[in-house]
């Protein structure tokens, strides 16, 4: 959910997902530069230098840019614009109370204008977002998109789809089992997500 962390002459960022743990990582090109991760009280996480010149730390980088940042801004199926800073529903989906249609109010679900029929179901292509909350998801380190795929439209209950690494191409299976929650549009350095649909739709 970070496109601002591209590579760069001063850090790489590596992420590292097995079957017991989640974590990044972040190795300092120059082991001179004295540098930290810290969580501030307020939520916000940020990489900071040390600068011998004032004898302080200086903010590098904070993760969270805007409020589409924040933690499911626009409830579940919305989706975050940090262009605009709007929550809207995806594609195919209205706002769960009529009366938020028209604001910018955060926090509202969207639902499906047409129920999902789950064997005739296909996927509408979401690119460069950052990927729904994935706490109650799936993964499988060897699939290809088209199994991943396969998969997903097989199991009623499956509600998205992507790669799971996408370095070199793509590879690898996530699928969701829940609401889509904690969407976030970006103008580049997304990722693809495929949505499941009504064919209608």
């Amino acid at each position: 959910g970070t496109p601002e962390l591209k590579p760069n002459k001063f850090f790489t960022v590596s992420v590292v997902i097995n079957e017991k743990e989640v974590y990044d990582t972040y190795v300092l090109h120059d082991s001179s530069v004295l540098s930290r991760m810290v969580l501030t009280h307020d939520g916000l996480w940020e990489r900071q230098t040390w600068t011998d010149g004032t004898q302080s730390w200086r903010v590098f980088v904070t993760v969270q840019m805007d409020p589409c940042d924040s933690y499911a801004q626009c409830g579940a199926y919305g989706s975050s614009n940090a262009t605009d800073l709007k929550c809207g529903c995806l594609k195919g989906l209205v706002p769960k109370s009529q009366n938020v249609r028209d604001t910018d109010n955060r926090s509202h679900d969207c639902v499906r204008r047409t129920p999902l029929k789950c064997k005739s179901d296909g996927f509408l292509k979401y690119s460069n977002v950052k990927l729904p909350d994935s706490r109650q998801s799936w993964f499988n380190y060897s699939m290809n998109l088209d199994e991943c795929k396969n998969l997903c439209a097989r199991n009623c209950s499956c509600t998205a789809y992507s790669n799971l690494d996408i370095r070199n191409g793509g590879s690898g299976c996530m699928l969701w089992f829940v609401d889509l929650i904690d969407i976030q549009q970006f103008s580049a350095n997304g990722q693809d997500l495929y949505v499941r649909m009504v064919a209608s739709e």
